[in-house]
């Protein structure tokens, strides 16, 4: 992935936290699966992969904005700042 996605992905993540002031935190899958399944708040996850990779298998309503929608985020992603957003990708390297 080219570094400028994930400047603007970190961008969105600090002004979305910043407007809600919350602090960023790394999830478990364990614990996302749980946040999931009690169904108690609104999550937005979005998967960062390749169209390619989405395709292979993705977590269940995620929504993919790969690199190159990069410049269109902004309409995919919910309006409402108190709406948690989770981010995930392949990994590093």
């Amino acid at each position: 992935m080219n570094r400028n996605f994930y400047m603007v992905i970190v961008l969105l993540m600090v002004s979305y936290s910043i407007a809600s002031a919350d602090v960023f935190k790394i999830v478990s899958a364990e614990d996302l699966k749980a946040q999931i399944a009690a169904k108690k708040t609104q999550i937005v996850i979005v998967d960062t992969r390749t169209d390619q990779e989405f395709l292979q298998g993705h977590i269940p309503k995620a929504i993919n904005i790969p690199p190159e929608k990069v410049s269109v985020i902004g309409t995919l992603l919910p309006k409402s700042k108190t709406v948690p957003l989770v981010f995930y990708c392949r990994g590093a390297g």
